[in-house]
């Protein structure tokens, strides 16, 4: 498992921004059966039923090609909509099962876990928080601001009308929710969600990686997975592009103890163990870490840094501010001066600047912007008319100001050259120069540069005081 995936794990888990997104594997451990076998027993009950053997098979197909959702409509077309969800009810009661371990370790992360999102019915989630956490199955417009919830995408068991399972509820949900979806977007955009129990074939997660990829515009924030070897390579590709930095265990004993054991160990703040090889190239930027930036914090140090949930790591303090420079093409000399001025700060130790151009030959490169964009405490915005006319700035100011909003960043527009900025999203926040001249219509550039640089070491002693 790689330490440093591991590292922004608990760093994500600390700063109270992160939610479990609980699939079928996590009902598996209490004997419930899987989407498959959900699929199979529906399959059976149909025959059982008289329905047709064309019905049947076409079920049967379904199932043998993995199109599990496709399967369980037929299913539910063969034996109509009333038995369907008789049966259904019946093979997903958990009454009587043990809470499975997994479950437990879920809920051994309630002091700073945000919430918990589920596309299970059953009720072992609600029965392992003992009844501590609400249960939303109808979404609301303020559940990314709220938290200590179990948000049950799927429906839970006997509200047939929350439910779902079938490709008509699948199409409903998708495109005839708005709630549902915004509820969604807004969780995705602003939170960091860890992937449990979901299959590396699984309908569900696919389809909310068609969400992911849809809503990321090339840059989709972090979230990560826990899947077991092996991830075939084409899979492996799938969800990287979403964004999701997979965490990969042995399961020597196929029985996914050591999902249980990395949820107890983040919740205990412990290492967890580490297994024989790494399961993902290591990413190039160092470990993403929620340093809380205040609300309004602008370049002078004005209003400090917060944390999200006044949880420290031990070395936070000592490590270096990490710098993300958002910058355009064209402005490159004016970059590399700003960086020039800053490097007394680099050498003291004080700031870890990063922009594309450090980008190697044959590393990704929307990966690599992406990464350090996630994992920057500080985001410098080099602002001139070539930066605002970018798609690519364009989309990492997006993705600074939702960080910015749930407190995960400091942003600083630097205003490099005259342009109509006063319009833009970042327009709110205090830039540099302090009193709104470019840096390229002062007479002397380096004394702009100057002005900028010191207010940038106010911003960075800041953060550093603060938890982060």
């Amino acid at each position: 498992m790689d330490d440093e995936i591991l590292e922004q794990l608990r760093e994500r888990y600390a700063s109270g921004n992160l939610i479990v997104f609980a699939g079928a594997g996590v009902s598996a451990g209490a004997g419930m059966p899987s989407w498959k076998q959900l699929a199979e027993k529906l399959r059976d009950r149909a025959r059982k039923a008289g329905a047709s053997p064309a019905a049947v098979d076409e079920i049967e197909q379904c199932i043998a090609s993995n199109q599990l959702i496709h399967a369980i409509s037929a299913a539910k077309l063969a034996l109509g909509p009333q038995e369907f969800n008789r049966t259904v009810d019946r093979e997903l009661d958990d009454t009587g099962r043990d809470v499975p371990e997994t479950a437990l370790a879920i809920a051994a992360l309630k002091p700073k876990l945000k919430a918990v999102l589920t596309t299970n019915i059953d009720r072992l989630l609600e029965r392992a928080f003992q009844g501590e956490w609400r249960v939303v199955d109808r979404p609301t417009g303020d559940l990314a601001q709220d938290s200590r919830y179990i948000f049950k995408l799927h429906g839970t068991l006997r509200a047939w009308d929350t439910w779902v399972f079938s490709r008509d509820q699948y199409d409903s949900a998708m495109f005839h929710a708005p709630l549902l979806q915004d509820a969604f977007n807004a969780l995705y955009r602003t939170h960091t969600i860890l992937f449990v129990g979901f299959g590396l074939a699984d309908d569900n997660i696919d389809q909310t990686l068609g969400r992911v990829r849809a809503l990321s515009g090339g840059q989709p924030p972090t979230h990560f997975a826990l899947l077991p070897k092996p991830v075939p390579t084409f899979r492996r590709r799938l969800l990287e592009e979403s964004g999701i930095r997979l965490l990969v265990y042995e399961n020597q004993a196929g029985d996914h103890a050591e999902v249980a054991q990395v949820l107890r160990d983040l919740a205990q703040g412990a290492a967890p163990p580490r297994a024989a090889a790494p399961a993902a190239p290591a990413a190039p930027a160092a470990p993403a870490v929620s340093s809380g930036a205040a609300r309004g914090t602008n370049a002078t140090g004005a209003t400090g840094a917060t944390h999200a949930a006044g949880a420290q790591p031990a070395n936070a303090a000592a490590r270096p501010v990490r710098v993300f420079f958002s910058y355009a093409a064209p402005d490159e000399d004016l970059l590399g001066r700003l960086e020039a001025h800053l490097s007394p700060l680099r050498r003291e130790g004080l700031i870890a600047p990063w922009h594309s151009g450090k980008i190697g030959a044959g590393e990704d490169l929307e990966r690599a912007i992406r990464d350090n964009l996630e994992a920057a405490d500080l985001v410098l915005l080099m602002v001139s008319a070539s930066f605002l006319a970018s798609e690519q700035g364009d989309a990492q100011v997006t993705r600074a100001m939702e960080r910015r909003a749930s407190g995960q960043v400091t942003v600083v527009p630097v205003l490099l050259r005259p342009c109509d900025w006063e319009t833009s999203r970042f327009a709110e926040l205090q830039v540099v120069p302090r009193d709104r001249k470019p840096v390229t219509k002062w007479d002397d550039k380096d004394e702009a540069l100057l002005q900028v640089v010191r207010d940038i070491r106010a911003v960075v002693t800041k953060l550093r005081a603060a938890p982060r």
